[in-house]
């Protein structure tokens, strides 16, 4: 009698393949390593195991929204109120009467962290809000340059000693070092689409729109370059820095998400579609997403 032969079923995962027919998905038979088609409330290690995600616990019951980051310093908005949130999960209220339901999107330049919402702009120091405007700046030159306070917009970010804000498809950028100075008739570059990501590197500025992902190669604002690099838009939200470690590169690439994967862009403008291949994302105009030890998180809007 011919002896039976041992074919593993399931012994680890390369991870998740939405992509393809489920029939289809790879399948090792000799060591029973296969792709998965659903990955529902689960995590998969580098070694291929696949866990239950760990429960969670509730540290403050607040309605909380639009969160960051950044070392010890907690944001969120609750309502009409921006909030600072303790290390003991004590949340306090530092501005109040915010446009109701406007994103809000931050960014950390020199010690504060600035916030815009399309209405409403201010930035964070000290465990306080406070008005961004440009005060008393006066500058020698031109007298027909007029400087301004910065423009409302819906996405902060910086780039070369100057503040950044984007609204619709233009991008202003702040008088070097003076983060409250803009020369709105002449400080701005303007888009092909609506602006959805804001990222600088060391080498040039990654900017994501509605329709297109784009670097502008340069390390100053008025030598910018487009380098078009993908036909396809940037969730808005999805954007963090991954420290290059985690990815085996040199560098922080920024990692974002589109409707067509998950993708890096390098500190030298090299883009890459991580996931192209392998997975169909659900259609999304906003995202929010953050690194977590060794793992991207991105949850999209629907």
């Amino acid at each position: 009698m011919a002896q039976a032969k041992f074919i593993p079923i399931y012994k680890s995962t390369t991870g998740l393949n939405n992509a393809l027919d489920p029939v289809r998905l790879e399948f090792d038979p000799k060591t029973g390593v296969t792709e998965l088609s659903q990955a529902i409330n689960v995590d998969i290690d580098n070694s291929g195991r696949v866990s239950r995600r760990l429960g969670r616990t509730l540290k403050n019951a607040s309605a909380a929204r639009c969160g960051f980051v950044h070392g010890e310093i907690c944001l969120f908005v609750s309502g009409t109120t921006l909030y600072l949130m303790s290390a003991t999960y004590t949340a306090t209220s530092i501005r109040t009467g915010l446009t109701a339901g406007a994103r809000m999107r931050y960014y950390p330049i020199a010690g504060r962290i600035y916030y815009v919402n399309g209405y409403e702009k201010g930035y964070v120091a000290n465990n306080a809000s406070y008005v961004w405007e440009k005060g008393g700046y006066t500058q020698p030159g031109d007298p027909r340059q007029t400087f301004s306070n910065p423009p409302n917009g819906h996405i902060v970010s910086w780039f070369a000693a100057r503040a950044l804000i984007a609204r619709d498809n233009a991008v202003f950028a702040s008088v070097p070092s003076f983060y409250g100075v803009f020369d709105l008739h002449n400080g701005f570059k303007l888009m092909p689409h609506h602006v959805t990501m804001l990222r600088p590197t060391p080498q040039g500025l990654w900017v994501g729109t509605s329709q297109q992902v784009l670097f502008y190669r340069g390390t100053k604002w008025e030598e910018l370059r487009r380098e078009p690099k993908a036909e396809y838009g940037v969730i808005e939200g999805s954007d963090v820095v991954c420290p290059g470690a985690k990815l085996g590169v040199v560098g922080n690439p920024v990692l974002f998400t589109t409707p067509q994967g998950i993708c890096s862009g390098s500190d030298d403008g090299t883009f890459t579609n991580l996931t192209l291949k392998k997975l169909v994302f659900p259609s999304g105009r906003y995202a929010s997403a953050t690194m977590a030890g060794d793992r991207y998180i991105v949850l999209i809007e629907p």
